[in-house]
């Protein structure tokens, strides 16, 4: 697999030599999970954090009355993991499905604690990623709750397009919150425009 996009990554973040990425990226297995299987599932404590190096999953949950409601979507250069659950050992209640064929660089709770130790790089990049992370996801799921889906969709055609082209249409709905006609109204409106 090719790791570039995820020393790419790091680097975005912090200055990360590239010997200590040739020594780092052995503390993470790769692997793929193909379209519609699952990297975690509900009420288990994931073995691994993913990045995803090629593909598109789509993370959510299932309410009471058994309706997914979509959280997140993780394409390309992105974690999608649930390190809390790993650390607490406690059964996260989030399902991670691939929507496409995903190439995914794993790491398990046991090597984050290794890579913090030996690699201040990666330590200084965890201590500044993961705040950011929090905070976006909070700012996110606030303004599922407080914008209108027209304004959430135009968001996704501006700040991320490629996500309205490979996800369906229904899971774009459902991650905002509406029906698929709801979805359909909109894009006829941006169209005439």
């Amino acid at each position: 697999m090719n790791t570039r996009l995820f020393f790419e990554h790091l680097r975005s973040y912090v200055d990360f030599p590239e010997n200590d990425f040739n020594e780092f990226i052995k503390l993470l297995v790769p692997f793929t999970i193909r379209k519609n299987e699952f990297c975690y599932r509900a009420g288990q404590v994931p073995r691994y954090s993913p990045f995803v190096l090629k593909g598109c999953l789509r993370q959510y949950v299932v309410n009471d009355d058994g309706v997914e409601q979509i959280v997140l979507f993780n394409e390309e250069g992105n974690w999608a993991g649930q390190l809390g659950s790993m650390r607490s050992g406690v059964p996260t209640n989030v399902n991670l499905q691939a929507l496409e064929d995903c190439d995914i660089l794993g790491i398990t709770l046991a090597n984050v604690d290794i890579a913090m130790q030996r690699f201040p790089a990666y330590q200084q990049y965890f201590l500044k990623k993961y705040p950011a992370d929090h905070a976006l996801l909070l700012e996110q799921a606030n303004r599922l709750k407080t914008e209108s889906p027209e304004t959430l969709y135009k968001e996704l055609l501006l700040n991320r397009p490629s996500l309205l082209l490979r996800v369906p249409q229904h899971y774009i709905a459902n991650y905002l919150g509406v029906r698929t006609e709801t979805i359909s109204r909109i894009k006829n409106k941006l169209a005439s425009l």
